[in-house]
């Protein structure tokens, strides 16, 4: 099992990264493989919507860092995907990230990657955990990618959330990590 973990915030002890870090050592513990990039450290360009990549049913056809993420992409397993809440909405690299998956649609609008791959959304805001303001942002963020794959879990910890190892935003963490390992993909 791969899962490619996709990290949207800008700080490295961010609370998102740190819930996401968790993830990734129980995925780690029961045997997954992780490749781990950081969207504000990727050169990546905005989508140019020049449609290349329809026309010829291929990755984006950009030269940046988004060309080895795409590799990881088609033979990874399950999709994690990390963003603090900024302005009321996913961080800005994170949309860009988000919007170069254009290329993962073929034509009619079907995916081009592999059936049976898992995502898994962890978002960090400043309001309360419990205040679903911002949820809205989350899932139509999330569908983006959920035409291409099966949300397996989400995590929207707020500014007042214990991550302590025993809290249950980190229990749930490591509980995904181990579900995302352990799972036969299809």
């Amino acid at each position: 099992m791969k899962l490619v973990a996709v990290l949207g915030s800008s700080r490295p002890d961010a609370v998102s990264t740190k819930i996401a870090e968790c993830v990734m050592k129980s995925a780690e513990e029961a045997g997954c493989e992780v490749v781990v990039f950081h969207a504000n450290d990727m050169n990546m360009k905005g989508c140019r919507g020049c449609n290349a990549c329809r026309k010829n049913g291929t990755d984006c056809v950009m030269k940046d860092d988004m060309q080895q993420y795409f590799r990881e992409l088609h033979t990874c397993d399950a999709l994690l995907l990390t963003a603090p809440n900024y302005c009321s909405q996913v961080a800005g690299p994170m949309i860009t990230f988000m919007n170069r998956h254009y290329c993962m649609s073929k034509p009619d609008h079907t995916s081009r990657l592999e059936p049976g791959k898992k995502l898994i959304g962890i978002f960090s805001q400043g309001a309360p955990e419990g205040i679903d303001r911002y949820e809205a942002n989350y899932d139509w963020y999330l569908s983006i990618f959920e035409r291409h794959m099966e949300l397996t879990g989400k995590i929207v910890a707020g500014g007042n959330s214990d991550l302590s190892e025993n809290g249950s935003i980190m229990t749930k963490a490591r509980q995904l990590g181990r579900r995302i390992a352990e799972e036969e993909v299809l």
